[in-house]
């Protein structure tokens, strides 16, 4: 059986709620069952499950899937791994094929290889008598029982064929053997033991399989004093990080995973408390790892040695935490300790503060490059601005690199105006400069969770309109005649995002081939890229029942139709804006010009070749200070943002929820229900407006750098 029809029939064969409800505490709330997510702190339960669907959203922080991607998120599984755990619960095979077969089960003697040779090597370290100077080490390095227990450290007697012999014993041969880096094929044709006379440290996957390890030398002449298993078909090194499956909880609650550079340095830092701390298998990080340290942290804290190597090794990885969708940041440790001393000598709390002290990667680079030339005179300080612009272009967000500009120039400066002055100016001519030599081509990105790229605020739809829609998609997806009136009113460009467009055509084409709604094999069909199937989850598990009969429910859908096509009509957010609003050379901005002033105000920006003082910005923000007002996203669980007017004006309503925040059993705010009540609560005999209402601004995010100067 293949993988999409093994999925199909897990999906027939299991009850999301009572597989979801064993990781979560599910509580039935109309058509979904709700309770507090599992994948961040929350009190009040945001997370919430279509029995139907079988989708999960949290309204909270924004993930949602189906029963594979919860049980990947949750055990941070693959999706191969998923399916075949949810399998075996299900009673389904999956593999049918002899050849597939045969793969699984030579990859099954590959674990129980690593596993035998994990028991040989712990029951070694406490029970061998020629393991003696193995426990010294141990002790030394101060770790306890607890912590060799949990790390399942173990000893490689100084054998050639201890493990080979064991191995052979147990039913695995030395060709087993060989393919999982356990022994090595000798000149003569025979086998000997990959790991001697060393501590080892296994090292497992996410689920707490060994697939790995790695060994430290105990003899002083052996030039190889670290010693990793080859790559096999369990262990891919680039793919995988030293006590993850021991750390994984800890960086979940924390937010945060600390990377060392050494097991010793991991255990160290556990048995001291701090137990959100991995290891990359090498100083390199790879996108992988970080991909799969994503899964359970917003931020990865860099901890190097403050020597030649930790420095090389901040400068290796700035590319690849650059390129990551995960925060970074680097803790440089004093001179001459590494994390295993400093936390020994020092303890947690000095720990902690050096923490509190971290910095970006890329301000590290900038100090280092600063201090290297600021003895030079001129000359060196050239040298530093241009190697410091090499540096500053990586950064592809650029309201983040402006930023480092400013502490780049501090850091030069050193508490005097004007050399930090001077630098700025030399600085930002040479940014200037060589991205003009770049063509405009470099287009800028999302470089964390928390940046804001310029392109997004310049087209955040209408916040009330949004939300209309929002409703209007959710009750579609539930009532196959909604949606049928839907996708005969409406066409995908009268969706005011990329996102729901999508959706609605995806729904007119699911209703054209089959006459229904099966929302799961929709949102499966939805595309990843853009955050679009994220969104069909979300309209799918959002619940918004209709409060009053059916006709009056119908007068919404209706009310939504046509305040959508007249949004479209009237060319959306441009046509709000008055013509006295706009710059003197052009007074009257057409409508359909407005997209391409967007357009080249964006990438103008991004590439740097306009600046804030440019007529084609200053346009820009004259209609944009026109629509100031509103700040709320429309999407459901987002917190609304009001001004103060509102905030007092709601204070006065002990039924209006604290701070704007969205009540959930209701999916709408009062700002959002004032944006659009009047039109819904008139139905079908309300007239199309000839333009949007004066009162239904674009929202704009706090942080606009366009406005940010008034």
């Amino acid at each position: 059986m293949d993988f999409d029809r093994a999925k199909d029939e897990i999906n027939e064969r299991l009850d999301p709620i009572e597989v979801i409800g064993q990781y979560v505490r599910l509580q039935k709330a109309g058509g979904r069952f709700k309770g507090l997510c599992p994948f961040h702190e929350e009190k009040t339960p945001s997370f919430s499950v279509d029995p139907a669907s079988g989708l999960w959203y949290c309204f909270g922080c924004s993930q949602g899937g189906d029963l594979f991607s919860f049980v990947m998120n949750r055990e941070g599984l693959e999706f191969p791994e998923a399916l075949r755990m949810l399998a075996r619960r299900a009673g389904v095979t999956i593999e049918s094929d002899p050849l597939a077969t045969e793969r699984r089960q030579r990859r099954e003697l590959l674990e129980r290889a690593n596993e035998i040779a994990c028991r040989r090597f712990i029951s070694h370290l406490f029970d061998a008598p020629e393991a003696e100077h193995a426990r010294d080490y141990l002790r030394q390095r101060e770790f306890s029982r607890r912590a060799i227990d949990r790390f399942k450290i173990g000893y490689a007697l100084d054998r050639w064929d201890d493990l080979l012999d064991v191995l052979a014993e147990k039913g695995i041969n030395a060709e087993i053997a060989e393919e999982a880096g356990l022994v090595k094929r000798s000149d003569r044709g025979g086998h000997y033991d990959t790991f001697r006379n060393r501590i080892m440290f296994p090292i497992a996957d996410v689920s707490g399989r060994v697939v790995g390890f790695g060994g430290r030398s105990l003899d002083t002449e052996n030039p190889a004093k670290y010693l990793n298993s080859p790559e096999t078909p369990l262990f891919r090194k680039r793919r995988t990080v030293y006590a993850l499956e021991v750390a994984r909880q800890a960086i979940s609650a924390e937010g945060r995973a600390l990377i060392v550079e050494g097991y010793t340095d991991v255990i160290s830092l556990h048995q001291a408390g701090i137990g959100n701390t991995v290891a990359g298998l090498g100083t390199a990080l790879t996108a992988r790892q970080l991909q799969l340290l994503g899964r359970y942290a917003d931020e990865v804290v860099l901890v190097y040695d403050s020597d030649t190597a930790g420095a090389r090794a901040a400068l290796q990885n700035l590319d690849v935490v650059e390129q990551a969708e995960i925060s970074a940041s680097l803790i440089v440790l004093p001179e001459n300790t590494d994390p295993d001393e400093f936390v020994m000598e020092h303890g947690a709390d000095a720990f902690g503060e050096l923490l509190d002290r971290r910095i970006s990667p890329i301000e590290y680079q900038l100090r280092m490059i600063f201090e290297q030339h600021e003895d030079r005179g001129p000359e060196g300080a050239a040298d530093a601005a241009r190697k410091a612009v090499d540096i500053l272009l990586k950064i592809e967000d650029w309201p983040r690199r402006d930023e480092f500009v400013g502490r780049a120039a501090d850091l030069w400066g050193r508490g005097d105006p004007g050399r930090t002055d001077s630098m700025a100016r030399v600085l930002k001519m040479q940014l200037q400069q060589r991205l003009l030599e770049d063509g405009g081509r470099r287009r800028q990105r999302r470089s964390s969770p928390d940046s804001t790229h310029i392109t997004e605020l310049l087209s955040k739809p209408p916040a009330g309109k949004l939300t209309a829609e929002t409703e209007m998609l959710v009750r579609a997806l539930q009532d196959p005649e909604i949606a049928r009136g839907v996708v005969e009113r409406l066409e995908p460009n009268d969706m005011l995002t990329e996102a729901d467009a999508t959706i609605l055509e995806a729904l007119a084409r699911q209703l054209a081939e089959q006459d229904a709604i099966d929302a799961r094999a929709l949102v499966e069909g939805l595309p990843e890229v853009g955050g679009v199937r994220r969104r069909g989850v979300e309209l799918t598990v959002a619940d918004v029942p209709c409060s009053q009969d059916d006709e009056a429910c119908k007068a919404e859908i209706e009310a939504t139709i046509r305040l959508l096509r007249a949004h479209r009509r009237s060319g959306g957010a441009a046509a709000t804006a008055p013509a006295d609003t706009v710059a003197d050379h052009d007074a009257e901005i057409e409508v359909e010009d407005f997209e391409e002033l967007r357009r080249e105000v964006s990438e103008g920006i991004d590439s740097g070749k306009l600046s804030p003082d440019h007529p084609k910005v200053q346009q820009y923000k004259a209609i944009v200070r026109s629509l100031r007002g509103s700040n709320g996203r429309g999407y459901f669980g987002d917190t609304q943002i009001r001004g103060d007017a509102s905030a007092s004006a709601e204070s006065e309503d002990s039924s209006t929820p604290a701070e704007g925040v969205r009540d959930i059993s209701t999916n709408v705010s009062k700002q959002d229900r004032d944006s659009h009540e009047e039109p819904i609560s008139r139905g079908m005999d309300y007239e199309e407006p000839s333009g949007p209402p004066a009162d239904d601004p674009w929202a704009v995010e706090d942080g606009d750098p366009f406005l940010d100067d008034e």
